[in-house]
C-alpha cells in the first residue's frame, strides 16, 4: 500500500467505524428522541468519512480510488477491499528490481 495513503485511510475508515458504533449504540439504548437523533446524525456523518478511507484504501492499492465505493456495504465492502490485490506493492516491488 503507497505510504501517503495509508494514513488517509486510517483515519477515514477507523474515525468512520467508531462513529457507525457510538451512533448504533446510542439508537439501540437511547431513552430519549434527541439522544436518537444524536445517534442517527453521527451515522451520517460516518458514511462519507468511512467512504473516503475506503476510496482512499482501493487508491492506495493500486485501484482506482472509484473500487472504494465497495465501503458503501459496509464492513463487507471493507472486508472485499482488504482481499484485493495489492498492484502498488507490485510496481514498486518491479520499479526496484530495475534499478
Amino acid at each position: 500500500m503507497l505510504p501517503e495513503k495509508k494514513t488517509k485511510t486510517n483515519i477515514g475508515v477507523g474515525i468512520g467505524f467508531l462513529l457507525q458504533l457510538v451512533g448504533y449504540l446510542l439508537v439501540q439504548t437511547a431513552k430519549t428522541d434527541a439522544i436518537v437523533l444524536l445517534g442517527l446524525i453521527l451515522i451520517l456523518i460516518s458514511i462519507p468519512l468511512f467512504i473516503w478511507g475506503c476510496m482512499n484504501y482501493a487508491e492506495g492499492k493500486g485501484h482506482s480510488k472509484w473500487v472504494g465505493l465497495v465501503g458503501l456495504a459496509g464492513l463487507i465492502g471493507l472486508i472485499v477491499l482488504a482481499v484485493l490485490p495489492d498492484q502498488a506493492r507490485d510496481v514498486d516491488s518491479s520499479s526496484d528490481a530495475n534499478t
